[in-house]
């Protein structure tokens, strides 16, 4: 009788165990997410001999990645000599070791409308960036009219009536009213006007780059950050013949940028606030940053109405060496 009940009070115990169990939902099976499109230029017609214009097979490339749901547009090793292309949403251009896209020097190259004058150009797009360890290159070199030893005399497509002043030429990489870029292991070398443009983006990883201007030539600014807001360059190395790093509020104020960890050799200011400053600079961040042999260190250049606040520098080290007046550009053209 004793150990009837023993065997009823075990019985009780594991019923409720047995119940519970069966209502535990089906294990599921975590499936590995697809590797990303990866298409390339070769496919598509580009030659990369660095004579021959790639432009449209490159273009193609893209728009077929595009019209994929995006995905990464391969650039082997060559030269691909090319006019204006376009970097649309989901799409990230792989410039492979070896491999450089160079800008062509012609006023054809390039749309009617001076703003979009670029050698890589994405308007309006998300999720795009440039990465591989290659090049891109604005052959600035190609548009120097004299050599001077303080300054070069550049050519200005203001003689064609294309645009007024005297800097009319092309920039290298732009991102317009952008958001989610991200622009990482590449080199960016010899623009003709400013290197790295940004206006208008939002949410942009800048880290891990090369910049390399001729120290002669004027107005090939590093990087350019224009009404752009939450941005993060890091990990770069920038050398140019005017403003390296260079925040500005012509079309809209600029929030939350955060500069770390760069290198930076100017002829002009390393980090500079403006000129352009028509709307507020506020939550600015340097830090750990290493600036050699510039003219100037920080600037802030702000007249056109807008206000600075929230900027911090920290850990800066910073070495500057006067440079020469730059002779008027008649007496450098003689």
């Amino acid at each position: 009788m004793k150990m009837a009940a023993t065997l009823f009070r075990l019985t009780l115990f594991f019923i409720p165990f047995f119940i519970v169990q069966s209502r535990l939902p089906p294990p599921t099976i975590q499936l590995p997410l697809p590797l990303p499109l990866l298409l390339s230029v070769v496919d598509y017609g580009a030659i990369g001999d660095g004579r021959h214009y790639d432009t449209a097979a490159i273009q193609a490339a893209i728009d077929a990645c595009h019209s994929a749901g995006g995905g990464h547009v391969r650039f082997p090793p060559g030269t691909y000599l090319t006019a204006t292309v376009y970097i649309k949403s989901g799409v990230y251009l792989v410039v492979e070791e070896g491999a450089k896209i160079l800008g062509g020097t012609k006023l054809e190259d390039y749309p009617a409308e001076r703003r979009r004058w670029y050698v890589v150009l994405a308007e309006n797009a998300t999720d795009v960036g440039i990465t591989g360890g290659g090049v891109i290159d604005g052959h600035g070199m190609k548009f120097v009219k004299s050599f001077g030893e303080a300054k070069n005399v550049m050519v200005s497509w203001n003689e064609t009536g294309a645009c007024l002043g005297d800097e009319c030429r092309p920039r290298l990489v732009g991102f317009l009213g952008s958001r989610n870029v991200r622009v990482w292991n590449i080199h960016l070398n010899e623009p003709a006007y400013w290197c790295l443009h940004l206006v208008g983006c939002d949410n942009t990883s800048i880290h891990d780059v090369s910049i390399y201007g001729d120290f002669n030539t004027p107005n090939n600014d590093g990087i350019d950050i224009e009404a752009s807001n939450n941005t993060v360059i890091t990990r770069c190395n920038v050398n140019t013949g005017d403003d390296s790093i260079c925040p500005k509020t012509t079309y809209g104020p600029l929030y939350n940028l955060t500069v770390t960890n760069c290198w930076i050799r100017s002829r002009s200011s390393a980090i500079k606030l403006g000129s352009g400053s028509s709307y507020d600079f506020k939550g600015l961040v340097f830090d750990n940053i290493s600036i050699y042999d510039s003219h100037r260190g920080l600037g802030m250049q702000i007249r056109d109405g807008g206000d600075v606040s929230d900027v911090t520098f920290s850990n800066m080290n910073i070495q500057t060496r006067y440079y020469d007046p730059v002779p008027e550009m008649d007496t450098l053209a003689n």
